[in-house]
């Protein structure tokens, strides 16, 4: 996959456009933007038909928005919750496990010193390669290994589980966690949720809290200020945890 080297973004309509070759003129509806423009330190440039285009470096939600997607994938409301309650920083470890297409491990990523994702599923192995080809990330190690049967990382600062049996990695975590480290898990479905509970009380792993995120954006325009008629309901329950 080759790295994304420009985002142009239309003045007009806002569109965004990922520019993976700037030695190339670009072309959309609104006209072409040649390759000198791309290359040049300009912030705002204009097509041969005096569209205007913002030119600017791709940045980390810029690449997200890129992913190449295979499973679902966790969605921001989630992942900043996850962030947030765990304060992982620049000089964190953390595991994940169902990486799926990157979505949180990536987003970790750019904030640990070093992460480690377990997946089982090949395709969605070479998924994840391909993504890391695409941040250029050089702190994230993609295993091919079932956390089921153990973590090699060890004094780990978090580990997330996006799993169906997250409940089977408990032993593993209990071993790999620090003292005072964080595991979130996250489940579709309240029975998983109550399984994970009941055999938590088994470990040194300690239920903080279960949470559900809704999300609901607004419409203000002009006179016009209202909640929009549909909203992101539920994606998963958020079971935050930490080993003491």
């Amino acid at each position: 996959m080759r790295t994304i080297q420009k985002i142009l973004i239309e003045a007009e309509t806002g569109k965004k456009y990922f520019i993976k070759d700037i030695n190339d003129d670009f072309h959309t509806s609104a006209g072409v933007i040649s390759s000198k423009d791309l290359k040049s330190k300009k912030s705002e440039i204009k097509t041969n038909k005096d569209h205007t285009f913002f030119l600017i470096e791709p940045s980390f939600p810029d690449l997200w928005d890129n992913l190449q997607r295979g499973p679902q994938v966790m969605i921001h409301k989630d992942i900043g919750w996850i962030i947030a309650k765990t304060g992982i920083n620049k000089n964190s470890i953390a595991v994940d496990a169902g990486g799926g297409s990157g979505s949180l491990c990536f987003s970790l990523a750019n904030i640990c010193k070093e992460v480690t994702v377990y997946e089982t599923n090949g395709e969605n192995v070479h998924i994840l390669n391909k993504n890391k080809e695409l941040f250029g990330f050089k702190n994230i190690t993609i295993k091919n290994n079932n956390i089921y049967q153990g973590i090699t990382e060890k004094e780990v600062d978090l580990i997330t589980l996006d799993l169906p049996e997250p409940w089977q990695a408990l032993a593993p975590a209990e071993t790999s966690l620090r003292t005072g480290g964080f595991l979130v898990v996250y489940l579709p479905n309240l029975v998983q949720v109550k399984r994970f509970l009941d055999e938590s009380h088994h470990f040194q792993i300690k239920i903080i809290e279960t949470v559900e995120l809704l999300e609901r954006k607004w419409k203000i325009e002009g006179d016009i200020m209202r909640p929009e008629f549909q909203m992101l309901g539920h994606t998963g329950f958020l079971i935050l945890c930490r080993k003491l």
